[in-house]
């Protein structure tokens, strides 16, 4: 059977012939087939080279779970030690054999300064660090002396009396500083005359506070502020290495905050600090055993080179200073 062109159908009929398009099957069930290899094979892929990452790097994301594990753990077990005081933590040192007398300044009626709002009260905030001290520095192994554990007051000539009749080896008074404007920080103060044992406790204890956070370092100051021609009273009166330490000032907002959040950690520097001064000057050594068979006096403080060169006779008779100091804060009892 003859088949007619396009033009041969044209020129018989007069039109273009109409042709039928032949559909073409599509075989979904192979399309699906492939599909489901295609997904396969891109499937073992992915694991293939996750696994070989994995061993490349040694299973990174399984160490970042244990490390996160053991660090959720430690967290737990350091808040439970911290709730016990840590009391299966060993000490930093052991075996101190020394006194050391601790003041908390103020106390009863005698308020200290307080903050802009009047509400917060140096004399407490002095008793709880001093409380911190004590309880490192007994840890420690050391002889404490509290001036006192409790909101009471002593005058001053008491306290150093108390020192100097228990003969301790290192006087460390506890205060917050005043301030009528924009400042902060800690400062420690030491007598006058600039000695030698005196000036290493007060920098060992600013270092360690230093380590642990303080909003600025004052550093050492000798003398009374104000006035380098007086001292405090119980820089005038203990005849041991003595220093007060004025810790931030109260009327500061950052002090305060720092002072509230590193209240034991300020605690166990000031006492590592007095326990670094023991070893320094040879009155312990490192273990702890005493080397000195007499009571730690500061030689050069004026109090122990009075005519009668008696530390009996300091013990007494207070030193006559002068007391006209033109100072910034109001707490004069500090003054001598």
């Amino acid at each position: 059977m003859n088949t007619l062109s396009d033009e041969e159908f044209e020129q018989i009929y007069g039109r273009k012939p109409v042709r039928r398009v032949k559909k073409k099957k599509i075989y979904w069930n192979r399309i699906i087939i492939a599909l489901i290899i295609l997904i396969g094979i891109v499937t073992g892929l992915v694991k293939l080279t996750a696994l070989v990452v994995s061993k490349i790097k040694g299973d990174d994301t399984q160490k970042t779970n244990k490390v996160l594990n053991n660090t959720s753990s430690v967290a737990v077990k350091e808040d439970a030690s911290s709730a016990e005081d840590k009391k299966d933590e060993p000490a930093k040192y052991s075996n101190m054999d020394f006194t050391v007398c601790v003041d908390a300044g103020h106390g009863d009626y005698d308020g200290g300064t307080t903050d802009a709002s009047g509400t917060r009260y140096e004399k407490d905030d002095n008793l709880k660090v001093a409380l911190e001290v004590q309880k490192y520095l007994e840890k420690y192994g050391v002889n404490v002396v509290m001036i006192r554990d409790d909101d009471s007051f002593l005058e001053l000539d008491e306290r150093c009396a108390k020192a100097n009749n228990a003969k301790a080896d290192m006087y460390v008074s506890l205060h917050r500083n005043s301030y009528d404007g924009d400042i902060s920080g800690v400062e420690v103060w030491v007598n006058n005359s600039e000695p030698e044992y005196d000036t290493k406790l007060a920098q060992n204890i600013l270092d360690d506070l230093e380590k642990v956070g303080i909003s600025e370092n004052r550093g050492v100051q000798y003398g009374y502020v104000g006035n380098s021609g007086v001292n405090y009273y119980i820089n005038a009166d203990t005849v041991m290495p003595s220093c007060l330490v004025e810790l931030g000032f109260i009327t500061e907002d950052i002090d305060n905050k720092l002072f509230d959040e590193h209240l034991t950690e300020y605690g166990q520097a000031i006492a590592d600090g007095i326990v670094q001064t023991a070893v320094d000057v040879g009155l312990v050594d490192e273990s702890g055993k005493r080397l000195m068979s007499e009571q730690l006096i500061s030689p050069e403080k004026p109090v122990n080179n009075k005519d009668s060169s008696s530390v009996a006779d300091a013990m007494t008779t207070p030193m006559e200073t002068d007391s006209s100091a033109d100072v910034y804060n109001t707490q004069e009892n500090e003054w001598y």
